[in-house]
């Protein structure tokens, strides 16, 4: 298999999202990894994941994972654990994640997550959620043909309005004045924002204090 073509594609379009529809047998192993190494951000195994949903979510995560590379200069920065913590918080922006499911998926304390967090400018666990979510909805809302409402259903908002009070909550922004200012590169720009994380509530607090 030929992966030159991709490499060139990904090249020329780093933010493209690439899903590739294999055939998985035992002598294609080597063809998924070399994809795998040339930037595929998702795989559909046929008569295994060709159903509808499955490859709906594949896809969906995919693009996640796509956003994510905007993010790889800032993450050069940081902490190995804040790094993964990040990639989570995005490439999972579409499945309903606690605070404890992060932790529990990178095996380290609660507190320790926080305090890492802090130290790298970046906000608390809960919030990073948070921000993983809009940053993947700013993504998307760079389709001119999803609403806000698809947004929201996509990312498991509980409601059109409540995905735009976040937005203006965190953002001081609509989705329309997201999709207006740039989409993801946008919303990755406040996220790189101290600024941004100032004027935690009480509970946040507690999660960063020593």
């Amino acid at each position: 298999m030929s992966l030159e073509p991709l490499r060139q594609l990904k090249r020329r379009f780093p933010r493209l999202s690439t899903v590739v529809y294999v055939d998985a047998s035992a002598e294609r192993a080597h063809d998924l990894f070399d994809a795998g190494r040339s930037g595929v951000d998702g795989l559909i195994v046929a008569d295994r994941d060709d159903d509808p949903r499955a490859m709906a979510l594949i896809l969906e995560q995919a693009e996640a994972r796509g956003v994510a590379a905007q993010l790889r200069t800032a993450m050069g920065q940081w902490r190995p654990l804040v790094r993964d913590a990040v990639l989570i918080a995005v490439t999972r922006a579409h499945e309903r994640l606690t605070t404890d499911a992060v932790t529990r998926t990178l095996s380290v304390s609660r507190r320790i997550l926080a305090r890492q967090l802090a130290d790298a400018g970046l906000p608390t666990p809960q919030r990073l959620l948070t921000w993983g979510r809009l940053i993947v909805a700013g993504h998307l809302l760079e389709d001119t043909e999803r609403s806000a409402d698809g947004v929201a259903y996509a990312l498991h908002f509980p409601s059109g309005s409540a995905f735009r009070n976040t937005c203006q909550r965190y953002l001081k922004a609509t989705p329309s004045e997201i999709r207006a200012n740039g989409g993801a590169g946008w919303v990755i720009n406040r996220f790189l924002t101290p600024e941004s994380h100032e004027g935690l509530a009480d509970e946040d607090q507690d999660e960063v204090a020593a």
